[in-house]
């Protein structure tokens, strides 16, 4: 008996329980793919085994391995590209959209001689990738046009080796395709994770020139022998990328957690905190202005209060966005906790731009905001300094700004308990 890929099978397994246990975790449909396919190379281990070890069924044995292949390769690249589900469904039709080239394989290994079978099926995994890849959502025409070529460019290489008579480099050509395929669908996604993404795209490129380069070994060295652990490094590199991609992401979202409000999506008081501090450093060296505002919404207790703090969130998040929108893309806005938000405006020439924006964040909030049925409008009390007017520390500019804020906050109340008068909020 030949043991030699037993190892494998077992390392691979390991790599399978590991995306198993992922998956249970964080029920990505991105990790669904990769533990079938995982678990497709399984199923192409096993074959080699018995290929290996059963000489009646070696030719069924290594037809069902390079087919495990095919499959795997597919189920890796619909894992990268953005039209994976997670229902069953979709993932059926993501095998079976490889079953043109797995068809062909088989052909290859039972070394069928008649070229009509190899060309139907090349039509029809042309058709197949157009199909499929072609006409995606959510990609602009010229990358869709450029999909289609490439697809057309693979099958009429896999057309001309046929017709060349060519049918072991059709097989090759075929593996070397589609893995270069996973190669490129795994270079677009997870665009956070530079360093697991740029690993894991590099290891397939590897995957993919494993086949043409054992092809050229039997030919121009036919006496050397490679063990089959130097052709399955790629694939235990692959699975390793897959793995940092994972941490990686994590770490990222982690970070991101730890520095965003996680109901309206803004930065918090820390990471306003630090981009308040690089403001001042870089306004220091630049000697130019920084406005700081802080902002508190009047009465929003009441809401919480009489209405529920499923309301009161949503009022938050639909506030947060009026307020984004009155910012430039250069500013900073920031909840800081509660009905308190605050924000740094670094693109203003003097006080007065920075009480133009002030009066675009009252103007904001004069149309009520519709949440269950009911009419709510809020007015806001915003309290502004200026660098360097006010002071060239951070701690006494952000205290300033405070101080006024809660100075108009108690204006406003004292306001609205006068029957005579509006409760209109100055600006500052």
């Amino acid at each position: 008996m030949n043991f030699t890929v037993v190892p494998d099978f077992l390392a691979i397994g390991g790599l399978t329980a590991v995306f198993w246990a992922m998956l249970k975790r964080t029920h990505q449909s991105r990790l669904r793919y990769w533990l079938v396919g995982w678990m497709l190379i399984l199923v192409h281990i096993a074959a080699q085994f018995v290929g290996d070890n059963i000489s009646d069924g070696a030719d069924l044995a290594q037809a069902v391995s390079v087919i495990m292949l095919v499959l795997t390769s597919m189920a890796f690249i619909w894992a990268g590209s953005g039209m994976r589900r997670s229902d069953t469904r979709t993932l059926g039709m993501t095998l079976l959209s490889a079953a043109p080239d797995a068809v062909l394989c088989a052909l290859v290994v039972f070394s069928v001689d008649a070229k009509m079978p190899y060309y139907a099926v090349t039509v029809l995994g042309w058709l197949t990738g157009l199909w499929v890849f072609h006409g995606q959502r959510g990609i602009d025409a010229r990358r869709n046009l450029a999909r289609g070529l490439l697809i057309t460019l693979i099958y009429g290489v896999q057309a001309v080796l046929i017709w060349r008579g060519l049918l072991v480099q059709t097989l090759i050509w075929t593996l070397f395709a589609h893995y270069m395929a996973a190669a490129a669908s795994f270079g677009q996604s997870s665009p956070r994770a530079r360093i697991g993404r740029r690993f894991t795209t590099i290891s397939f490129v590897a995957w993919a020139l494993v086949f043409p380069a054992a092809m050229l070994m039997r030919y121009l060295w036919p006496d050397v022998h490679v063990e089959s652990e130097v052709w399955n490094l790629p694939k235990f590199l692959v699975a390793t990328g897959m793995i940092v991609t994972m941490l990686e992401e994590h770490m990222l979202e982690a970070e991101h957690a730890s520095l965003h409000d996680s109901l309206t999506g803004l930065p918090n008081r820390r990471l306003f905190l630090r981009r308040l501090h690089r403001a001042l450093d870089e306004a220091r060296s630049q000697n130019r202005p920084v406005a700081l505002l802080v902002i508190d919404l009047n009465d929003f207790k009441e809401v919480n209060d009489e209405l529920g703090h499923a309301v009161g969130d949503e009022l938050l998040r639909q506030i947060a966005q009026r307020f984004s929108s009155c910012l430039r893309q250069g500013d900073t806005l920031a909840r800081l906790g509660g009905d308190e938000f605050a924000s740094i405006l670094t693109d203003v020439a003097d006080r007065k731009s920075a009480q133009t924006v002030v009066a675009k964040l009252h103007a904001a909030l004069e149309t009520p905001i519709s949440i269950d049925g009911h009419s709510l409008s809020r007015h806001t009390s915003i309290g502004l300094s200026m660098y360097p007017d006010d002071s060239i520390d951070q701690t006494r500019l952000y205290a300033l700004a405070d101080r006024r804020m809660y100075g108009y906050k108690q204006e406003a109340r004292l306001q609205a308990t006068s029957p005579s008068q509006q409760a209109t909020v100055p600006q500052a």
